[in-house]
């Protein structure tokens, strides 16, 4: 796909994150005007992506507004900054790498009700932060209150991962 192609077919409103029918499939005519593509949930059921079919083809439109601005697609990936996969505006958007793109997470569901990358200790009473980086955990110390152990790990979230974070 070629960003000509992609302009041919569709209007682009980068500031609001929406794309409209230019040129609109043989079959649907009536769509003229509309806004293309329909929220699909991922396979894995997790998120819910805006997708556009051209030429039979599904296309996130995220990676579509890429293309648009940029002239080329995203390589490996597009990361939406501030973690909402609807949200398709041109400045939400950045070129990640797999590794970065996962970086970029909200708070996982948990079991047990402390924040992210902090544990009880067992048998201390003391909370303990850790981070993973490259395949390694970091042991970040041992603090008395989650509050402080959250707060190392923040500290060191931001440094290894800087905008990801």
């Amino acid at each position: 796909m070629t960003r000509e192609y992609l302009l041919s077919l569709l209007r682009f409103d980068f500031e609001a994150g929406r794309v409209y029918w230019l040129n609109p499939p043989k079959n649907h005519p009536r769509l003229r005007g509309a806004e293309a593509g329909t929220p699909q949930a991922q396979t894995s059921g997790k998120k819910t992506y805006w997708v556009i079919r051209i030429d039979g083809k599904p296309y996130r439109r995220s990676r579509l507004m890429f293309l648009a601005a940029h002239g080329r697609f995203p390589t490996p990936c597009v990361d939406h900054a501030n973690g909402n996969s609807l949200d398709d505006r041109l400045i939400n958007l950045r070129e990640a790498s797999v590794v970065e793109n996962a970086r970029n997470h909200k708070t996982r569901a948990r079991r047990i009700d402390l924040p992210m990358g902090v544990r009880l200790i067992p048998g201390s009473g003391r909370y303990q932060a850790r981070i993973g980086f490259c395949g390694k955990q970091l042991h970040l110390g041992s603090y008395e209150t989650p509050e402080l152990a959250r707060a190392a790990y923040q500290n060191k979230r931001r440094e290894l991962f800087h905008e990801f974070a």
